[in-house]
């Protein structure tokens, strides 16, 4: 069940929760007693489930009704985010109740702006939700003036996001992704870990480190699903703001992705000059820097952690970078370049254990001198994880930990 179709009876369930009897819920929300039971007894009902346990004292949330109320609460923050008045600016999730839009939109608005923000046609819109034009129409009237601003400009191509529309947008997918977790931590209470992870995944850091943390955890939650999507470091974080994503796995950044959103280390991983098993470089007795002047590189793309550590180490070592680089974006071509040619990389044995346990690739014995390099996660900040997210959380750490220890026997952390 999608607790996103039933955001009135979620708020007045709020309110019971916040004020500890329908009664007194009724006159916050300025709402007859009746119509509040009746909402709360209504998503009971959807639910199958009691939210909250009733007595001469008043109405106690039962753990299902803690985490509908906690989910609820969170989501309805993100939506008067993006609206008019003193929630805009960031106040207590109680607070949302002072905000116009998060107390009245409803989910035909929230269905009508995202086919909107992907159509950008109010015909295309209406088609794509079986409704008149004029309804979509309607509709958005209806939302703009909850949002207190214009959420579209019009123009002969067809609609735009305004700035107002890109807060909303992105404050309706954060509500709906937090709705739907709901339903996931009730599966979480009956013993059912279920629902879907999306994972980030960047380049040349994750080839050991996210496979096995994902087998971990869909061997032991079957009713698991878990996609993963790689990219470039602006687009998986664009994703992870608009909810799209739970979290990335990859190379950290020195700098950090913003306030919004939170880096977790996992282990420093050290590089290796890789060439493909029976390379020249790799039969010589001793090996120099020096013997590396004029090799053919495959290089990271610019501007990522990778490069900047490829910059350092031929720095230190007092090489020139390739005159005319050859880069990509995947460790999967990478690899095949290297091994298929007399090309050299700069990639982390760590993350080669099995291509060099199987002698298609070495790590020649030169020392690679670049600046920490941090994988981890990143994940928005103040994100609360469902069940199945935090299992993977905790097999990603485990699987780190592994690394590391691993790393330290062999005297290379």
């Amino acid at each position: 069940m999608s607790l996103a179709r039933h955001l009135k009876p979620l708020r007045a369930v709020y309110a019971v929760a916040a004020a500890g009897s329908a009664a007194r819920a009724a006159q916050a929300m300025h709402v007859s007693q009746p119509s509040v039971t009746r909402a709360v007894q209504s998503l009971e009902a959807a639910l199958g489930t009691a939210l909250f346990e009733r007595s001469s004292r008043g109405m106690l949330p039962t753990p299902a009704g803690q985490a509908v109320v906690r989910r609820a609460g969170r989501a309805l923050q993100h939506l008067a985010s993006a609206g008019p008045g003193p929630a805009r600016a960031g106040a207590a999730a109680a607070d949302w109740r002072a905000s116009r839009l998060a107390a009245s939109v409803g989910h035909r608005h929230l269905v009508a702006m995202l086919s909107l923000s992907q159509t950008l046609s109010e015909t295309a819109s209406a088609r794509a939700l079986a409704i008149s034009q004029p309804a979509v129409q309607q509709t958005l009237a209806q939302l703009e003036h909850l949002a207190g601003a214009a959420l579209f400009q019009r123009a002969r191509r067809g609609l735009r996001l305004t700035e107002a529309g890109e807060a909303l947008l992105r404050a309706a997918k954060l509500a709906l992704s937090e709705l739907a977790q709901a339903d996931d931590e009730l599966a979480a209470q009956h013993g059912l870990v279920q629902g879907r992870i999306v994972v980030g995944t960047l380049p040349f850091s994750t080839a050991r480190l996210l496979p096995q943390a994902v087998d971990r955890v869909l061997r032991e939650h079957p009713d698991v699903s878990v996609t993963i999507v790689d990219g470039t470091w602006d687009a998986l974080v664009h994703r992870l703001r608009q909810a799209e994503l739970d979290l990335i796995v990859g190379a950290l950044r020195p700098s950090g992705p913003g306030a919004d959103l939170q880096q977790q280390p996992l282990f420093v991983d050290s590089l290796a000059v890789v060439a493909r098993a029976g390379h020249p470089l790799a039969r010589r007795a001793r090996l120099r820097w020096a013997d590396l002047k004029g090799a053919a590189w495959v290089m990271p793309m610019p501007n990522t952690p990778a490069q900047a550590a490829f910059e350092q180490a031929l720095a230190a070592a007092g090489l020139p970078l390739p005159p005319s680089p050859l880069r990509v974006n995947s460790a999967l071509m990478m690899q095949a370049l290297v091994a298929q040619g007399d090309r050299l990389a700069m990639m982390a044995p760590s993350q080669l254990r099995a291509e060099i346990g199987a002698g298609l690739l070495v790590a020649l014995p030169l020392p690679v001198r670049h600046a920490p390099r941090h994988i981890g996660l990143v994940r928005r900040a103040g994100d609360l994880p469902t069940p199945a997210v935090q299992a993977l959380l905790d097999a990603l750490a485990e699987v780190a930990a592994t690394i590391v220890a691993e790393a330290g026997r062999r005297g290379i952390a």
